[in-house]
This record gives structure tokens, sequence and C-alpha cells, in this order.
């Protein structure tokens, strides 16, 4: 499954320090990249429980507003398995997180892309359609 956000993003956002205070459990020294991308696929998952519901997924294109909830909810679930402390700052940035992906799921807020039931309804009307109206199967005189 592909994430919203890559581990490159993940240490763009949070910092390099901070990244390998959340990651590195066996104490090298380096960001264990296999628990981060763990951590951005499991957020992604959560995501995509909320897009689904408007959108086609998988996304052709990832807005930057996906990039930033994937990595804020993969920093939340890493804090939460390290000996990091979640901050009030780390727990606000999931509750918004969280609540804008309702928003998202809702329709009260967009992507900007066009949600699957338009997706649907595109090709609906693209469709070619065969009909016959002059030759009736049943009539109302019952000689067929």
């Amino acid at each position: 499954m592909a994430s919203y956000a890559s581990a490159a993003d993940f240490i763009l956002r949070v910092g390099e320090l901070q990244s390998l205070q959340l990651t590195d459990r066996e104490g090298k020294g380096e960001i264990n990249t296999l628990l981060l991308e763990l951590a951005l696929a499991d957020s992604s998952s959560q995501m995509d429980g909320y897009l689904t519901a408007r959108y086609g997924l998988p996304l052709a294109e990832i807005p930057q507003n996906l990039v930033r909830i994937c990595c804020d909810l993969a920093r939340f679930r890493l804090c939460s398995m390290s000996d990091v402390e979640i901050t009030e700052e780390i727990i606000a940035r999931y509750k918004l997180s969280l609540k804008e992906l309702e928003q998202l799921a809702s329709g009260k807020i967009s992507l900007g892309l066009v949600p699957a039931d338009d997706l649907d309804n595109s090709t609906a009307e693209n469709a070619v359609q065969f009909f016959n109206g002059n030759n009736r199967v049943f009539g109302r005189d019952y000689e067929n």
C-alpha cells in the first residue's frame, strides 16, 4: 500500500532529531526507516477510512494537506510507542488532523479533486446506450 507521506516528508516536517528519537528503539543512532514507513502506512490506512467515503482511491496525486495529516498522525502514533513525551502540540495536531479528515469525508472541505460520485456519473454520461423504441415486446392487444 502506498503512503500519503514518505519518510523524507516526515523528517522534513518533524526534524531529524525527533525522527531519530521516535524510531531508534535499538539505540543505533540512526533513524529506523522501516519503523517510520510502517507508521506512515498505518496512518495512511487510517486516512483511507475517511477518504474512501468521498474520493476514488488511490488518488492520482497527493495534495500537501494529506502529506501533513499523515505525518501528524504518524508522529502521534510513534510517540505512543516510544519514550518521547506526547506534548500538547502533538495531541492538538492529531486532533486537528482527525477533524480535518472528518470534514473531508463529510464534504465540508474539499481536496480540490473530483469526488468519487462525480467520477461514476461522468462515465455514465459518456456511455453508449442502445434501445429500440419502435419494436414493442408487449402490447395492449395481447397478440404478441
